[in-house]
């Protein structure tokens, strides 16, 4: 399975992507929107993980870009953010996002998390 993270904080980055490689998951990890969208367009990951608060394009506009396309719109994604109120946990699900955990996050958690929205993905 290939995970893409978007985030810009590139240590927050890279203790997600030793995780989850640790973990058995192929990992890709981009510090912007223009360099993720690249890589989907030549390889569709199962699953994202996407930061709100991104330079340039910000995650809900990604967000909403992957829903709109047809080889993404049923893509699973997990915004992974330090949005922390409820309207932005409402606007991110909402928007089309599969979970959303608030950062700072234990690793478990996440782990747990990604594994429930990929037995999900799989119905």
């Amino acid at each position: 399975m290939r995970i893409y993270i978007v985030e810009d904080d590139a240590d927050i980055r890279g203790m997600m992507t030793y995780a989850l490689r640790n973990s058995g998951y192929e990992v890709e990890g981009f510090g912007d929107g223009k360099s993720f969208f690249e890589a989907v367009g030549a390889r569709t990951p199962d699953l994202v993980l996407l930061d709100i608060l991104l330079p340039g394009e910000d995650g809900l506009s990604l967000l909403s870009a992957l829903r709109a396309r047809p080889e993404t719109k049923d893509l699973p994604i997990m915004m992974v953010t330090a949005k922390t109120t409820e309207l932005d946990k409402v606007t991110g699900l909402e928007g089309g996002a599969d979970d959303y955990i608030v950062k700072p996050f234990e690793m478990k958690e996440l782990m747990a998390r990604i594994n429930a929205v990929l037995r999900r993905s799989e119905i």
